[in-house]
């Protein structure tokens, strides 16, 4: 039975770490919870509503949700006892809310929990794992962090008041000083102070209507969000219907 699990943010990093020496069994978390409705009162009511969330947001099929989102989850609940559990998320905030619900998920258990952080410059903050190489991918992982129960119950607060749409349980978290949590304060700022739609609404109405333009102009100021094209095409999208309506 594996004792070393990582949990990752995305397929794509699985790719990566595939073709390096890092050991241990790979989880993805297929998950977009800066997105969507997350209300629920258990695990069950969120998958549902998750499921119909994505699938009304991002035209899949609830059954699909289940089968690549929730069944890795499911392999989150099951990690054993005294596993270590490597947690790869980036600083972004699409990053730290999924990795603020892994803890979540990870609580109550007898774990070694660790955060592997990427390699960053003054000029990469956001482009995160994608920018590493395997050697680097390696040695990030030799130099990751320690959860100590502070900070898991620090990350765990932070996805409840996320959740609940809580901000000011979320600033005054945000102040929380962890070797866990880099950026934490910066990336919370800018959730409850900016509104990405009005960026992408700003271009539409300048004259910038090409979405790759648009994607890129997105990455370049609001990179902290860490929205992929999906989630940006999604503003888009609804922007483009109210300026038809």
């Amino acid at each position: 039975m594996n004792t070393i699990f990582n949990i990752l943010n995305g397929d794509y990093l699985a790719d990566q770490l595939d073709k390096t020496m890092i050991e241990g069994e790979i989880i993805i978390c297929r998950e977009a919870l800066t997105t969507g409705d997350l209300q629920a009162d258990n695990l069950e009511d969120l998958w549902k509503t998750r499921a119909e969330s994505i699938s009304k947001d991002y035209q899949v099929k609830q059954k699909s949700y289940y089968k690549k989102v929730v069944s890795e989850f499911e392999k989150i609940l099951d990690i054993p006892e005294n596993s270590v559990v490597n947690l790869w998320f980036e600083d972004d905030l699409f990053c730290q809310v999924n990795m603020w619900f892994c803890l979540f998920l990870l609580n109550n258990k007898d774990l070694k929990i660790y955060r592997i952080f990427p390699k960053t410059t003054k000029e990469n903050n956001w482009k995160g794992f994608s920018v590493s190489d395997n050697f680097e991918l390696e040695e990030t992982a030799e130099s990751k962090v320690l959860f100590n129960e502070k900070d898991i119950e620090l990350g765990i607060n932070l996805w409840k008041a996320y959740q609940n749409n809580d901000k000011n349980s979320l600033q005054q978290l945000s102040e929380n000083q962890s070797d866990c949590f880099r950026f934490l304060q910066e990336v919370i700022d800018s959730y409850l102070n900016i509104n990405p739609e009005v960026l992408v609404k700003n271009l539409i109405k300048s004259g910038t209507t090409d979405f790759n333009l648009i994607f890129e102009k997105f990455q370049d100021e609001l990179g902290i969000f860490g929205f992929g094209d999906l989630q940006v095409k999604s503003i888009y999208n609804k922007i483009l219907r109210e300026i038809k309506n």
